[in-house]
């Protein structure tokens, strides 16, 4: 039997990246073995089964809720005592994971805790009786601990030892890999086998044929609106661009945020204000995403740091080019090609890489042409090498 933590992705229709990569390992696996998925309760310290709307949001999170939404965790949190009432019915789904588990069994934990689970996996008398894995997307929380939001960093330091209780750990980058046996070694926590393996870019679907959009000059951010993201920053070089003429138009998508949304939106308001084209999508569902990533000429991802950069091959999938920082992990993924290479922490460097890519029309189609000949793996590719890395297949 396969057991697969999918705690963070069915409570809602939230389709962050690392929700979108659970939700495609679930189907994936779905497809070649037999798969349990199970919701952590932190309140009982314990697996539990999922309802059948839990389930709706692990396989189709937005079946029921086509338009976008600006806090789509609210789908789910509908009323202030809708918590209580979802704590009380999993108390009717508790699974007693560890007795029913048998010694051939796996455990797949492919999302982030920060809760009791940490002590849970550490103690021999409630640790998994099988083999058990876990995903590291990234240490950006002890790395850059202040572009990062306050509530993502309790814990999160015991959170990196505690993956060294697992059998192994699957990195989704290079940069990743050496990070988590850095803290380990730092910590003094024995270090695991690790294995790098980068998400699949397929959409669930076939990759669209794309044609070159550069006359469209509409340009497009995909990302969630946090710190690290580095919006201002885009926002500054984008007012430039406009100031000195150009004409072009800038479409946001990504979740609003506590911490940091509205000191984005705030500038996204000011900027509105004083007549420029922009708007922000909010959270969208995949349909609105594909229509977004078709309708613009190029895409622009001024990350800071991440541990991976989903949206950059997202972009190239669809036959778009990317304006891109070139460190750690975007790096990795930037290096093959379609990819206009900025430091993103400089206003002028990212509007100059804005502009080459509105102004000139023989590096767009330079990076169109390189965009469309890259090849991405897909969901089957990601869960063969998945099952090989675990000694299934």
């Amino acid at each position: 039997m396969f057991y697969l933590d999918v705690s963070s992705s069915c409570k809602s229709p939230l389709n962050t990246g690392v929700q979108r990569m659970v939700r495609g390992i679930f189907a994936g696996l779905n497809r070649r073995t037999e798969v349990t998925p199970l919701l952590w309760s932190h309140k009982f310290n314990s697996y539990c089964r999922l309802s059948p709307r839990e389930l709706q949001f692990l396989i189709k999170p937005f079946a029921r809720h086509r338009t976008p939404s600006a806090k789509p965790e609210r789908l789910v949190i509908r009323f202030p005592w809708s918590k209580t009432v979802r704590h009380l019915r999993n108390r009717r789904r508790r699974f007693a994971l560890e007795a029913a588990a048998r010694a051939d069994d796996l455990l797949l934990v492919p999302e982030i805790f920060r809760d009791n689970r940490i002590e849970r996996f550490a103690n021999p008398a409630t640790r998994f009786p099988g083999r058990s894995y876990a995903v590291f997307h990234d240490a950006i929380a002890l790395r850059l601990p202040e572009l990062t939001a306050q509530d993502h960093q309790p814990n999160f330091s015991s959170y990196v030892r505690a993956l060294a209780n697992f059998d192994k750990v699957i990195c989704v980058s290079k940069e990743v890999e050496a990070d988590l046996h850095f803290y380990w070694n730092s910590s003094g926590a024995t270090n695991r086998p690790t294995a790098v393996l980068g998400w699949p870019t397929d959409f669930g679907e076939p990759r669209p044929t794309a044609s070159p959009n550069f006359g469209a000059k509409q340009i497009l951010c995909v990302a969630t609106l946090e710190r690290r993201k580095n919006h201002l920053k885009l926002l500054d070089a984008t007012e430039k661009l406009w100031s000195e003429g150009l004409n072009f138009r800038l479409f946001l998508v990504g979740r609003m945020t506590a911490d940091w949304g509205a000191t984005v939106l705030s500038q996204v308001d000011r900027l509105v204000k004083r007549g420029r084209p922009l708007k922000w999508l909010r959270h969208v569902n995949d349909h609105a995403l594909h229509q977004a990533y078709r309708d613009c000429s190029f895409t622009v991802y001024p990350s800071l740091r991440e541990g991976f950069g989903l949206p950059i091959l997202e972009s190239l999938w669809h036959g778009r080019p990317c304006v891109c920082g070139a460190n750690g992990a975007l790096g990795e993924v930037s290096a093959g090609g379609g990819c206009l290479t900025v430091a993103c922490a400089d206003t002028e460097s990212l509007a100059d890489g804005m502009r080459q890519l509105l102004a000139n029309a023989g590096l767009y189609d330079h990076l169109f042409a390189e965009a469309c000949r890259r090849s991405f793996r897909s969901w089957d590719d990601y869960t063969n090498d998945l099952l090989r890395e675990i000694g299934v297949a």
